[in-house]
């Protein structure tokens, strides 16, 4: 299977930015995990939307938003390391991870749904000739 990295990189674009705009706007809360999953569902979407293919939409969604997670997790632990300790930083990485693998599943059916949406067009128009 090839993958596409531009839809993969923009999904990852896509809930980078929103999860920064989110964190920002939404006081952290016990209910904010069910806000702040809207990020990867959201880039899981677009990157499922450019591509072609249902099971490929679910792959490509699914990647942007473990890839994006993960890329995000090596350097919230890198700066846990140096400002809080490894032990601290260790731990908080290993449960990032099992959050990590629970965030994938709703990334692949977001990612799903847009390769749906995206072979979803309007019929075009028939054309029709008039004689002369």
């Amino acid at each position: 299977m090839e993958f596409n990295w531009r839809a993969v990189l923009t999904g990852f674009v896509v809930a980078t930015v929103l999860a920064i705009v989110f964190a920002w706007a939404f006081p952290p809360v016990g209910t904010s995990v069910y806000v702040l999953a809207v990020p990867g569902i959201a880039g899981g979407f677009v990157a499922g939307y450019m591509v072609s293919g249902i099971g490929n939409g679910a792959v490509h969604g699914g990647l942007a938003t473990v890839l994006g997670a993960v890329l995000m997790l090596v350097f919230l632990t890198v700066v846990g390391v140096l400002f809080v300790g490894l032990v601290p930083a260790i731990g908080g990485a290993s449960l990032a991870l099992i959050a990590l693998f629970v965030q994938a599943i709703p990334g692949a059916i977001a990612g799903a749904v847009g390769a749906w949406a995206s072979g979803r067009r309007a019929p075009r128009p028939a054309v029709t000739t008039t004689p002369r």
